[in-house]
């Protein structure tokens, strides 16, 4: 896995975590649908933000449509690799929460523990 590719799943994995230990995940779940939303009218051509107002919606409406949420999320395959290209969270962590992944993730990625 690339570095950039292994820096985005740390930081989904800890969004991951983060909703997951919030027990109401929908508040966080709106909030991405509407800014996925609103991008991907402004950026048409970013098929991944189309993609998350779908699967976003449907996370929200259904126990599958979430567990799909999920496995996306923390998957290593191509397509959420590519997914998490357009990320539609980007107010979930707070800014100290972010620098604490990135911090990690560098540590790891130094000595070839990371992804």
């Amino acid at each position: 896995m690339m570095r950039q590719d292994a820096k985005s799943l740390a930081l989904f994995r800890a969004i991951h975590a983060k909703l997951l230990m919030a027990g109401d995940q929908s508040p966080y779940l709106r909030a991405a649908l509407t800014w996925a939303a609103k991008f991907s009218k402004e950026r048409p051509e970013d098929i991944w933000l189309a993609e998350w107002v779908n699967l976003l919606g449907a996370a929200l409406q259904t126990y599958a449509g979430l567990d799909a949420l999920h496995t996306l999320m923390l998957s290593n395959d191509q397509h959420a690799i590519d997914m998490r290209s357009s990320s539609p969270f980007p107010g979930v962590l707070t800014v100290k929460e972010r620098t604490r992944v990135l911090r990690e993730f560098e540590e790891q990625w130094h000595d070839g523990r990371a992804a």
